[in-house]
């Protein structure tokens, strides 16, 4: 059977399961978060060490408490691999600290048996931390679910839409990993990420490829497509960078939660 083990433990989150548990609560007690009158669609989060965007992801996370899932549905960019289409863990297990969340592969969905545009890799997750870092938040947050993990390569928004749509249902969250801009000064990181998050919050995928920055834009740009034809709204849940947190403003990262509803 596949397991997936994590490969940042110790490095972007603790490898304690109580001191994990702690950290996660703590930045979940420090969220303010609106109160919804609808199970949210979709989120946008970011995929840093939790010292540096664990405070933000929160505040996406936290709007999930209460609520019941019975699919997560997570997209994020390969940082190791470039590829054609759309990269699925096989099935199996995903292991954090917290214990062990099972995985949906293409043999257990039949939309995506015969799907030329998924193909499924182990070696292509394994050494990728942008998905596993956000699974201890829901492990937090929520009770039973089951993920289904892709990494994006090179790919048509609307064919990986089209491939990805018939597994939403009313039980189904979209998650989407991502980090904004990267490096820049503190003042030129913020006017940037601005333009990105407005371009996600107008629900405009042309304005974001042109001026956006952010490392998991493909996985944006498909859940923005989703977005339009099933009439979801975006909400800014919350914005910072690197240097809000550690007080190094000479070269940030930036990072935002947008829940769609």
């Amino acid at each position: 059977m596949f397991i997936r083990q994590p490969i940042v433990t110790g490095t972007f989150y603790p490898n304690e399961s109580q001191l994990l548990k702690e950290m996660i609560e703590g930045f979940l007690h420090q969220a303010t978060t609106p109160k919804l009158k609808v199970q949210p669609k979709a989120l946008i989060v970011p995929h840093a060490g939790y010292i540096y965007s664990g405070q933000v992801a929160a505040y996406g996370f936290k709007i999930l408490e209460n609520k019941l899932y019975k699919k997560i549905i997570l997209l994020g960019p390969s940082h190791h691999f470039s590829f054609q289409g759309l990269a699925s863990s096989p099935s199996g297990y995903w292991e954090t600290p917290l214990g062990k969340i099972e995985c949906l592969g293409k043999e257990d969905l039949k939309e995506l048996k015969k799907t030329k545009e998924i193909i499924e890799s182990s070696e292509i997750h394994e050494p990728e931390h942008c998905l596993e870092v956000e699974i201890p938040f829901l492990q937090v947050v929520l009770k039973e679910f089951k993920i289904v993990s892709f990494l994006t390569g090179e790919l048509n928004i609307k064919t990986a839409t089209k491939v990805l749509e018939p597994l939403i249902d009313e039980e189904t969250l979209i998650l989407v990993s991502s980090d904004l801009s990267h490096y820049y000064p503190y003042k030129e990181a913020q006017k940037l990420d601005k333009v990105t998050i407005d371009a996600i919050l107008d629900n405009d995928s042309k304005r974001l490829e042109e001026f956006g920055e952010a490392c998991g834009k493909t996985g944006i740009d498909i859940l923005l497509e989703i977005a339009k034809n099933k009439h979801w709204q975006p909400k800014l849940l919350k914005a910072l960078n690197s240097g809000d947190i550690t007080g190094d403003k000479s070269q940030v990262v930036g990072y935002a939660s947008i829940v769609f509803l």
